[in-house]
């Protein structure tokens, strides 16, 4: 008689338990011990607790207008993989159908596509801080670590005629992002300087792009607005990044923002809307302090 496939992958779990039990089994103290020491990804942060904790907070402040979730520490296996071009190589996956939060992005986008089946005319606003982990080496420099806290936004909903839904969802991101880092700067008394976003977008998405340049120039007379052509695949043709000048001169770009097929592809409605973006908290305290550390999200590719 014929196992359909999840009939096989249920059994095979059983398995899989098994062995670890065994394994388990067998690990001793010292055991313990020397992967506490050597495995980058079970050693603790190198940011301090109290610390990040305060940063958590003002990142939650800034954005009194979205609803803030509590995520999981794990999401449904695929979570990344399958709504994203990425690879399942870079998230730890479980014996279980489960897999460690690699990226908030693609959770929140599970949970917007939730929330537009129930009310397909409605509007979805979310943020989550979240401590995740990629299996794929952290890029060196002090700071750079294979898990780490991030702070992400969301916003979904209906296409609206003139790109207005990623238009507006850019803007009101920015505007969260300028939020938490001012303050961030007056509490630790730093100023930060020559604001710049750099819009980028492929042929078919010039339009949007264009248009986004000119809301973020009305909404941010400050901020230096550059264009570029797209260069990373894991954006849905339109990817927005915003960064500022530390008082060493330093230019730091930890905000990065994009539109995303993901929710579309989740409710099988292609005029759904995602833009989703998110910045490294736990690069902030060296941001403060002065020492330079650029890259995008968190200094490592998304895909």
């Amino acid at each position: 008689m014929a196992i359909d496939d999840h009939g096989s992958a249920h059994d095979r779990r059983g398995e899989l338990l098994d062995e670890a039990r065994e394994r388990a089994a067998r690990r001793r103290p010292a055991d313990l011990l020397a992967q506490w020491r050597d495995d980058s990804t079970v050693e603790p942060s190198p940011l301090d607790l109290r610390t990040a904790l305060a940063f958590d907070a003002l990142a939650l402040e800034a954005a009194p207008g979205y609803d803030a979730l509590l995520l999981s520490p794990v999401a449904p296996l695929g979570a990344a993989s399958v709504v994203a071009p990425t690879s399942q190589d870079r998230t730890l996956s479980t014996i279980r159908p489960s897999e460690v939060v690699s990226d908030p992005t693609n959770v929140l986008a599970l949970e917007a596509a939730r929330r537009l089946r129930e009310a397909p005319l409605g509007a979805v606003r979310l943020c989550t801080v979240h401590q995740v982990l990629r299996m794929q080496a952290a890029p060196p420099g002090r700071g750079r670590t294979r898990h780490f806290r991030m702070f992400a936004l969301a916003d979904a909903g209906r296409a609206r005629p003139e790109d207005a839904f990623e238009v507006e969802a850019v803007v009101a991101h920015l505007a969260v992002y300028r939020r938490q880092l001012e303050l961030a700067a007056e509490r630790h008394g730093v100023r930060f300087a020559a604001p710049r976003a750099t819009v980028s977008s492929d042929e078919a998405r010039r339009v949007l792009g264009d248009r986004t340049v000119a809301a973020i120039a009305e909404a941010f007379p400050d901020v230096e607005v550059v264009r570029e052509p797209i260069e990373a695949a894991y954006y849905d043709g339109f990817r927005v990044q915003y960064g500022v000048h530390a008082r060493d001169g330093a230019f730091l770009s930890p905000v990065d923002l994009g539109r995303f097929d993901w929710v579309a592809s989740l409710t099988s409605d292609r005029r759904n809307r995602y833009v989703a973006s998110a910045i490294g908290i736990q690069l902030l305290p060296l941001l403060l302090g002065g020492e330079a550390a650029g890259g995008g999200i968190d200094g490592t590719d998304p895909a």
